[in-house]
């Protein structure tokens, strides 16, 4: 396949701005798009908000400022300081499942994000990697 040339793809796609949401500031934690609503931290705040409006949804502290990912309807959420929060992602409010502490960090940020594979949940900080069983039965 031939690649396309830059002047025929501009001429295919356009964007324009249908809202802008400077309350919703991304830090490193990334966004996620579930349901028609965008997760994610604004600065160490966990936020809720309406794809489709912008319309912030709910606001938490959770587990402080951190990086998110989803599975089977829960938002994995870790702090920089090695807090794992489970959440329901739901846009009604917040709703924690549970949470814990990394054992034995090695004192530096968890800056890197929750990974999910085959049943397995991953967390890593700067120099310690932890693997969870969270298949269920």
């Amino acid at each position: 396949m031939a690649p396309v040339a830059p002047s025929s793809i501009s001429a295919r796609w356009h964007a324009t701005e249908v809202y802008f949401n400077k309350n919703f500031k991304n830090h490193h934690g990334g966004y996620l798009l579930v349901d028609d609503h965008v997760y994610g931290f604004d600065s160490g705040v966990l936020v809720c908000m309406e794809w489709v409006t912008g319309k912030i949804k709910w606001k938490d502290r959770s587990v402080g400022k951190g990086s998110v990912t989803y599975a089977d309807g829960m938002l994995y959420v870790l702090s920089e300081t090695g807090n794992m929060g489970l959440v329901k992602a739901v846009p009604t409010g917040y709703q924690e499942v549970s949470r814990f502490k990394l054992p034995e960090l090695s004192g530096k940020s968890t800056w890197v994000y929750p990974v999910i594979a085959n049943g397995k949940l991953y967390l890593r900080d700067q120099e310690r990697i932890w693997c969870y069983d969270i298949k269920g039965k």
